[in-house]
């Protein structure tokens, strides 16, 4: 069947069609849901967060269509890695999303989650947890030390040694995945890191059956994009705001926000590097680079294995000023 010749405006009718079509449908997946207790694969480290989220869930900044995007684009990549892994190598994946509890000592279901699966392996089901990422996170991460370097790393973290806490198992599988490739790193239990979870989980429950948050502390790291900014520091922003009528300032600001995106760049790419010649001590790239490192110490005192009471006899409050930039 012959088709009539398509003009430069039918071209253009199709990309807008297609664009606001896709837009649309991706916003028609974004919403809130009520939690009646914390999340696994959700063990943020902001403790006002992990109470925001249940007793303010429904207050919670919904995101955009292009982090809904990547969502899907992760969702989608998990049905990929289970192919590519499970149907091309001849293993089998079972209890697919199988959901787990963690429960405090009353009894009571603090936290829930799922776990992508298990495979079948000599007659044994082995947990696995599928995390797709960019390339840039992708290169940095080769050994479980990795995923402790950044808050949504540690996250994963929380999630697996939770489920191989709940479910009594000795270890199990992160299977990363840049959308071509995968790297499987192993994860045994570890009983103090779980425990100190859980003890985390019990505190904060308490205080989410209370109806009471705990102290708010500005870090710019984790408020600056957290869903609950608006109400958390709601005492820095909802206030009165100063017009300033100031080109220059405006303009700088403008670059900040072009800039922004290169910063984030800029430092995968530094702790890539850096990764790449850690016990090297001199090197050369090519005849631009000299590399040159070195293993130093340092003392510190770990605040937190103080016993709180002789912690809070060192306590000092102070002030500071918070200035966050939001587009508009």
């Amino acid at each position: 069947m012959p088709y009539a010749f398509a003009t430069y405006q039918d071209a253009s009718d199709l990309a807008d069609f297609i664009a606001q079509k896709r837009h649309d449908v991706l916003n028609a997946k974004i919403n809130r849901y009520p939690k009646r207790a914390f999340t696994c694969s959700d063990i943020h480290e902001c403790d006002r967060y992990m109470i925001h989220s249940i007793l303010d869930w429904d207050k919670r900044e919904l995101h955009d269509a292009g982090l809904q995007a990547i969502f899907d684009a992760g969702n989608k990549e998990e049905e990929n890695v289970k192919n590519r892994i499970g149907y091309e190598l001849g293993l089998e994946f079972i209890e697919t999303q199988s959901p787990f509890e963690i429960k405090n000592r009353a009894g009571e279901v603090i936290a829930s989650g799922k776990i992508d699966g298990k495979i079948l392996w000599n007659g044994k089901a082995v947990p696995v947890e599928i995390k797709s990422m960019n390339e840039n996170s992708f290169n940095q991460i080769n050994s479980l030390e990795d995923f402790k370097k950044k808050p949504l790393y540690r996250k994963y973290l929380r999630q697996m040694q939770l489920y191989l806490y709940g479910n009594n198992q000795e270890a199990g599988l992160f299977i990363i995945s840049n959308f071509r490739t995968e790297k499987l790193i192993l994860v045994t239990l570890d009983y103090g890191e779980c425990e100190s979870i859980i003890s985390r989980l019990e505190r904060l429950w308490e205080m989410k059956k209370a109806g009471t948050y705990p102290t708010a502390e500005y870090k710019p790291e984790l408020c600056d994009r957290c869903p609950f900014s608006s109400i958390c520091l709601a005492d820095v922003i909802n206030h009165p705001a100063d017009f300033i009528n100031n080109e220059e300032l405006e303009e700088h600001l403008m670059r900040r926000d072009e800039l922004e995106p290169l910063v984030k760049e800029y430092k995968d790419l530094d702790e890539e590097i850096k990764a790449t010649f850690k016990q090297i001590p001199h090197a050369f790239v090519g005849t631009s680079f000299e590399i040159i490192g070195k293993e130093q110490s340092r003392k510190s005192v770990d605040a937190k294995a103080m016993p709180e009471d002789l912690r809070k006899q060192y306590e000092r409050e102070t002030t500071f000023w918070i200035t966050k930039i939001k587009r508009i």
